[in-house]
């Protein structure tokens, strides 16, 4: 599962594959009114879906989360 951690790795890519001004992921949903969000595995903001990551108590867009799976396969292979 992806992480807040791998998102500050990638942070230039996702940038440029995402756009700069998209939120691709919100941090300490816990605290936030997306909370709900850890009772459904995930929550749809703005017409993006997320997943919630339990590790690190975030919600990172489904895409961005299909994406740094991609790059952790392809840099494991090399």
């Amino acid at each position: 599962m992806a992480t807040i951690e791998d998102l500050k790795k990638y942070q230039d890519e996702l940038k440029a594959k995402f756009g700069a001004d998209s939120s691709v992921a919100y941090a300490n949903v816990s605290a936030t009114q997306l909370s709900i969000a850890r009772h459904y595995g995930g929550a749809k903001v703005q017409g993006k879906q997320f997943v919630y990551n339990p590790t690190d108590d975030s919600l990172i867009r489904e895409d961005v989360v299909k994406w740094i799976a991609k790059k952790r396969k392809a840099n494991k292979s090399r």
